[in-house]
């Protein structure tokens, strides 16, 4: 399973998150299974609108299932880490939801007030 993670915050827009999403998909040169977004920020409209525009369920992922990633996480941001007690948010929301066996394939990109990394991993 690919799945691609979303980190963002509550002002960017569907599009910005959908350009950035398939930035990230064409450097990794593969098609993502699922959204996987922070539990906290799965039912902001821009996701939705970026799910609608991938054509791509959304998986909400809970902050203790992505902290339970940490060590696989590469991007260490001070404020991410203090905040969600993670280095990235999608790079955690990513593994979590490409399940067992779960590696990055792409690390966070950034851009537009979004996160998105892509991962790999055998499913839930």
């Amino acid at each position: 399973m690919i799945a691609l993670g979303i980190g963002l915050t509550s002002a960017v827009d569907g599009a910005a998150i959908a350009a950035l999403a398939r930035r990230a998909l064409a450097h990794a040169g593969l098609e993502a299974s699922v959204l996987a977004v922070p539990d906290w920020r799965a039912d902001l409209p821009a996701v939705a609108a970026a799910a609608r525009l991938l054509g791509l369920p959304v998986a909400p992922v809970l902050r203790a299932a992505m902290q339970t990633v940490e060590a696989a996480v590469v991007t260490r941001s001070p404020e991410s880490l203090a905040r969600y007690g993670v280095g990235s948010v999608a790079e955690a929301a990513a593994l979590v939801a490409a399940g067992r066996g779960a590696r990055l394939l792409v690390a966070r990109l950034a851009a537009a007030g979004a996160t998105c990394a892509v991962a790999e991993g055998e499913g839930p």
